[in-house]
């Protein structure tokens, strides 16, 4: 298994839900989507609601929020989403000082990391009781870590040319994407936006859940040598975990 060596533990808990350790030890959940989620291992679903100091939302689809806010009411962990998912939160039972509201471009600083906001090329919204509720646009973000190491979430996308301006500016070690198709990138999408990006290393997540998400880690890495890229990838199996 590759060693990151960056005192940050990066564990996938199925689909499109990942949990990172500081190197304070805090723990920050990106999506959450754990008791709902037929990827996630048992014993993830009770494990990684302890020392939870943040959540980061990408977007509002029922497979990125459905646990939200019961994780967020249990263990008082603030929830770091998009300016306009606060008032829905808030009215669902999340109090104020725990929703961190911002929007793309912007920086806040949470659990001892630097946030920005990037943008993601999805949708994002919620039906209830018949109706469609509009939630805001999706979107990614760069994490740095107290010791400058630096990694991106792209959220649900698919391949765009603004993951060159993040490489520009950023310049991350890590990217963390979907590779499933049909909502998101596939691998051949994935392994063009790693060219963009030119990370050392990549997670592919939002695949294998269901049948129709039916990309590959391996179709990845042909991708990326397709594209003549070098990057890396750490191909987690649900409940494993790289740091």
């Amino acid at each position: 298994m590759t060693v990151l060596g960056k005192a940050t533990t990066i564990t996938w808990a199925g689909h499109g839900t990942f949990h990172l350790t500081t190197p304070e030890g805090r723990g920050v959940l990106i999506d959450a989507w754990l008791d709902g989620n037929p990827a996630c291992p048992e014993a993830l679903k009770s494990s990684l609601r302890h020392n939870l100091a943040a959540i980061l939302v990408t977007h509002g689809h029922f497979d990125h929020i459905n646990d939200l806010v019961q994780l967020a009411q249990d263990t008082g962990a603030l929830v770091v989403c998009q300016f306009d998912l606060v008032s829905y939160l808030a009215g669902k039972g999340i109090p104020d000082d725990q929703l961190v509201g911002f929007n793309k471009g912007g920086t806040v600083h949470v659990a001892d990391m630097r946030v920005t906001m990037t943008n993601a090329h999805h949708s994002s919204s919620i039906t209830e009781n018949g109706h469609l509720i509009g939630l805001g646009t999706a979107a990614g973000f760069v994490i740095r870590m107290s010791n400058g190491f630096t990694l991106y979430h792209t959220g649900d996308t698919s391949v765009t040319m603004d993951m060159q301006i993040v490489r520009d500016l950023y310049a991350p070690e890590l990217v963390i994407l979907p590779i499933g198709d049909h909502f998101t990138m596939d691998p051949r999408q994935a392994g063009y936006a790693l060219k963009l990006i030119g990370a050392k290393y990549a997670i592919p997540g939002h695949y294998g859940t269901f049948p129709i998400l039916s990309g590959t880690p391996a179709a990845l890495v042909a991708a990326i040598e397709e594209f003549g890229g070098t990057t890396e990838v750490i191909a987690l199996k649900p409940g494993e975990s790289v740091c």
